[in-house]
């Protein structure tokens, strides 16, 4: 009943956001919830996936938001698997702390994880995954903080319905320190994996690393935000790797969504790209790309390839606000190995908020003062976490107040943000510092806008401006300007 009435709130949900019944009809999320059949030979009752026990509303149609198997490229039958099915017919555990889970990720024997709350880990762990593995959020408000994943020459992998998060190491935004390798979920040499209604959020390197001639790896319905690296395919010559992404929703990142380098075949479909301030979809050096009704908003050089070899067939996408590459197409792709019913690129947004991410949804809740420290003491340890943590079009005004430190980091107020204050706490201009090396170090893209006590500056000298004002009636109070122009 619980699932009956969350999905029933969420098409209500789409519905107001101007989304017709027979568009949600044909994405398949009208169809009746239905509990995943069990495989021939489990006892009578049991579902051997743990959707059930994991309380997962499985939709019965193609094309659902909650689908019973994968879509793309890792429900392909290939190396010797018909597909991607995690530890399905193992035993079943629940994970409640992190010595739970790490014990389970590492077990020889293929396993159904039921995640249970947040499991903070008080050192960064990247956990070692074996093959066989499902690892499920229980319900809604499942999470893993402060540690990742790492599968290494393992096959048959699922992820689903929790948030990783909070991994993030204060001041390094770039993520070059020697000691941050803290991704979400890394992938080396890795087949037939599944990563399903997942939140990716400040971490401290990538979200997702998909390495070393990995295969058959779908990425569907997930939430990536609030970071500077969303997802990365390569670190190999090898054109090997193939992958779907489809109706993921990327938001307030800074780069690679996704970098996708040397891949066989990368189908990117149905995702929505919002406040991106370096690149959005990038194919490099041979790999192949279909990117096929997709929205890009506020995107800066929303699709590219380059290199050399390579392919980009570009069709039926939508960019709104983007400024930047909007995807010249080269060669030929590939042919698509599996059936799949795309949504009309004007339904995405709506579609992928409503259902992207665990149970529960992912959008913040207003508050009226956001504070951010490096040491620790505030809410969150980066301006661009800080920013995402506001409702877009929030309806109140809303301060951001930086504790003294230096935010090295590319810093924008978006568009959609307005009437948000962005202030030093002390009064004192010289104590908040932003930096950064990429050009503009402070966007205000927002109206009503104000800035004070705090200082703006650039890594080295620069003749153009490293405090940007594109938004009406923004005001600057006490604000010094370094190494570069304000405009």
């Amino acid at each position: 009943m619980a699932n009956t009435e969350h999905k029933g709130i969420r098409r209500r949900t789409l519905l107001s956001a101007g989304l017709a019944a027979g568009t949600l009809a044909s994405a398949g999320l009208f169809t009746p919830a239905a509990s995943a059949v069990a495989a021939e030979g489990a006892p009578s009752g049991v579902d051997p996936t743990g959707f059930d026990e994991a309380g997962l509303p499985i939709n019965r149609g193609h094309g659902g938001a909650w689908a019973s198997a994968p879509d793309g490229f890792a429900g392909v039958a290939s190396y010797g698997r018909a597909g991607t099915t995690g530890g399905a017919g193992g035993r079943l555990v629940h994970a409640r702390a992190p010595e739970e889970l790490r014990g389970f990720a590492k077990s020889p024997e293929p396993l159904v994880v039921i995640l249970h709350g947040n499991l903070v880990f008080t050192q960064y762990e990247k956990l070692t995954v074996t093959s066989n593995k499902s690892f499920l959020g229980a319900g809604e408000g499942a999470a893993v903080v402060n540690a990742g994943f790492k599968l290494v020459n393992v096959a048959n992998v699922v992820f689903r319905n929790f948030t990783l998060r909070d991994s993030y190491i204060p001041g390094d935004f770039v993520g070059k320190r020697p000691d941050n390798d803290r991704d979400g979920i890394q992938m080396d040499t890795s087949t037939h994996v599944w990563v399903d209604h997942m939140h990716f959020t400040r971490l401290g390197d990538g979200l997702v690393d998909i390495r070393k001639d990995c295969d058959n790896v779908t990425l569907s319905w997930n939430v990536f935000s609030d970071h500077n690296k969303a997802l990365g395919e390569g670190w190999t010559q090898n054109v090997v790797t193939r992958v779907t992404l489809h109706h993921n929703w990327i938001r307030n990142t800074h780069q690679r969504n996704a970098s996708l380098d040397n891949t066989a075949a990368s189908h990117v479909y149905n995702n929505y790209l919002e406040n991106i301030s370096s690149y959005g979809m990038l194919g490099r050096n041979a790999a192949l790309l279909l990117v096929e009704g997709n929205y890009f908003r506020d995107v800066r050089n929303p699709l590219h390839h380059q290199g050399p070899g390579g392919a980009l067939v570009a069709r039926n996408n939508v960019f709104e606000d983007c400024t930047g590459n909007t995807g010249q197409k080269q060669g030929l792709a590939f042919d698509v190995p599996y059936s799949y019913d795309p949504t009309p690129a004007k339904a995405v947004p709506a579609l992928v908020r409503a259902f992207g991410g665990p149970l529960g949804g992912t959008e913040p809740a207003l508050r009226e003062i956001i504070t951010v420290a490096l040491d620790g003491t505030g809410e969150f340890a980066s301006i661009r976490a800080a920013v995402g943590a506001i409702p877009a079009n929030n309806p109140r005004a809303v301060t951001v107040l930086l504790q003294p430190g230096i935010y090295h980091e590319p810093s924008i107020i978006w568009g959609d943000r307005r009437n948000i204050t962005l202030a030093g706490a002390t009064g004192n201009s010289g104590d908040v510092i932003l930096s950064n090396s990429e050009g503009v170090t402070l966007l205000v893209a927002a109206d009503g806008s104000t800035v004070r006590d705090l200082t703006v500056t650039s890594d080295t000298p620069q003749s153009g401006n490293v405090l940007q004002v594109a938004g009406k009636d923004v005001t600057c109070s006490n604000v010094v300007v370094l190494n570069g122009t304000s405009g």
